[in-house]
């Protein structure tokens, strides 16, 4: 009987330390160990009692989850009534004020179970709350850089407009007098280089007016394009090698551009050719015009220049020529890359929907 008493209330004692440290994995093994020590202390000696206790201490502490404790209570709790009978009304007792213990244990370890599932939770809602005011945040600040970006570019087209109107009224000034001058003039001179001299800078100054205000236009862009490149060529020297994708000539949408949209294709042309001519120090510039999808066409000016800093170009402020070229491009829905590198030439690759 003493064997007993001790056996059970060292099982009893145990599951304090069980509740902290029993696994799923080690449940049969719980069990088997319990029956098979149950079994040794039948036959063992007192000698070896203690021994045979202190192995199954060991076996019991070798579990780690709660889960456990719970789920074997109700069998341990059978086995210590079947047997209470043979144990004496002190013995009795103590086992008794274990068990009620460890049915208080076993409902306060529901409770904190409970209790960290509602933290959990806690934190998950914390987390979301955190994540939907980051949304917004980000959702806030796009607007309103969407916003700016949507009024920075109605201003820069504004600009542009009164740009282009300015140097159609410029181009006019520039025909409708100093060409008609300087060509009343050649007739009043008598000397063969005042007359040749005079030539000269009507010429120049047709030109300039064919760059304010491309005449080739009203043609399309195609033919715009062509007289352009020719221009060009023969003003610098530089070889400017036009080449048009057949299927770009035959695209009636390509062909037959508003005027308007025209004339941005034209200057973003115009624009990165005579920058290639002016700072490349190029000795040929190769200007492909290709289709990208069906709902858009790409120009592709390549130079065989010294190149330069993108990025140092970029941030200067009086750097307006790639920025006008961005705006444009922007402006018609497209958009442009620059891939530079000082010493290995430029190309610029100008995107644009039909």
């Amino acid at each position: 009987m003493k064997k007993i008493t001790v056996f059970i209330l060292s099982v009893l004692f145990s599951f304090p330390t069980f509740a902290h440290k029993a696994q799923k994995q080690a449940e049969p093994l719980m069990m088997e160990g319990i029956t098979q020590k149950w079994m040794e202390c039948e036959s063992a000696e007192e000698a070896e009692f203690k021994k045979h206790l202190e192995d199954f201490r060991a076996e019991v502490k070798n579990a780690s989850h709660s889960d456990t404790v719970i789920y074997y209570f109700p069998e341990a709790k059978v086995v210590y009534e079947n047997i209470l009978d043979g144990i004496n009304e002190g013995d009795r007792q103590k086992i008794a004020e274990n068990v009620r213990g460890w049915e208080i244990l076993q409902k306060n370890l529901a409770r904190f179970q409970l209790e960290q599932v509602y933290y959990s939770y806690r934190i998950l809602i914390f987390v979301i709350i955190i994540a939907l005011l980051a949304s917004l945040v980000f959702s806030v600040m796009y607007l309103l850089s969407s916003k700016l970006r949507k009024e920075n570019l109605a201003f820069t087209a504004r600009m542009i407009k009164t740009q282009e109107a300015e140097r159609e009224r410029i181009s006019c000034e520039l025909h409708d007098t100093v060409c008609q001058d300087l060509g009343v003039l050649q007739f009043r001179l008598e000397d063969e280089e005042s007359v040749s001299l005079c030539k000269k800078i009507a010429s120049d100054v047709r030109s300039v007016c064919y760059a304010l205000t491309p005449s080739d236009l009203g043609e399309g862009i195609l033919e715009a394009l062509i007289s352009l490149c020719h221009v060009l060529q023969k003003q610098s020297g530089v070889e400017i090698v036009l080449s048009i994708q057949d299927e770009l000539k035959n695209n009636k949408a390509f062909k037959t551009f508003p005027k308007d949209k025209s004339l941005n294709i034209y200057r973003i042309a115009q624009e990165i050719i005579t920058n290639a001519i002016k700072h490349s120090e190029a000795e040929s510039i190769s200007v492909p015009v290709r289709t990208v999808d069906e709902k858009s066409f790409k120009i592709i000016v390549s130079d065989d220049g010294k190149g330069f800093d993108l990025k140092n170009a970029l941030k200067k402020k009086n750097h307006f020529g790639l920025k006008n070229i961005q705006t444009r491009a922007e402006g018609l829905g497209g958009g442009v890359s620059f891939n530079t590198e000082k010493g290995a030439g430029t190309q610029v690759t100008v995107t644009v929907p039909y």
